[in-house]
């Protein structure tokens, strides 16, 4: 039985969706395919640099909070809010998401 994920899974992160791709019939690999193709384009086109910076590298990368805070030479709080406000900007963005 495959499980069903949703754009909000994306955003949170704690997937890898090339695995989820391997294990997933070829409809939702389609669904799965425009989603991420979603999803990047709203990354490029609707958060700012510090934001799409600090979210790639929190969720996609699997740094934490306080390394990316070290990488970038920002406060940790400083990159908790731009995680939190890319997330929250996204998930906007997800209402008008049609599969």
């Amino acid at each position: 039985m495959t499980q069903l994920l949703g754009l909000n899974d994306i955003i949170e992160g704690g997937f890898d969706y090339r695995e989820y791709i391997s294990y997933s019939d070829s409809s939702n690999t389609e669904s799965l395919t425009k989603m991420v193709r979603f999803l990047k384009n709203a990354i490029r086109d609707e958060l700012t640099d510090q934001q799409r910076v600090c979210l790639q590298m929190s969720v996609f990368e699997g740094f934490s909070q306080r390394e990316i805070a070290e990488n970038l030479g920002l406060n940790a709080s400083t990159v908790c809010r731009h995680i939190a406000a890319a997330k929250r900007k996204l998930r906007h963005v997800a209402q008008y998401y049609r599969q």
